[in-house]
């Protein structure tokens, strides 16, 4: 699912919160450089398994989104 994305140019993105050594991040879907979809209020620690598994569920939600259209 995730090389799908990055075939059709679909990246979930980490958006640092703060700057700084090792801030929390956020996460949003950029679709092809033109929409930034689903910004979350949520914050992840940096390389933690919470973040790891937020990224595995939006590169799901952005696969049958955008390319499988459900």
């Amino acid at each position: 699912m995730q090389e799908a994305c990055w075939y059709e140019q679909i990246y979930v993105v980490q958006e640092p919160v703060r700057q700084g050594k090792n801030p929390d991040v956020t996460l949003y879907i950029d679709y092809k450089g033109r929409t930034r979809v689903g910004s979350q209020k949520t914050t992840y620690k940096q390389n933690s398994i919470e973040l790891m598994e937020a990224i595995h569920i939006a590169y799901e939600y952005a696969y049958n989104r955008f390319i499988l259209n459900s």
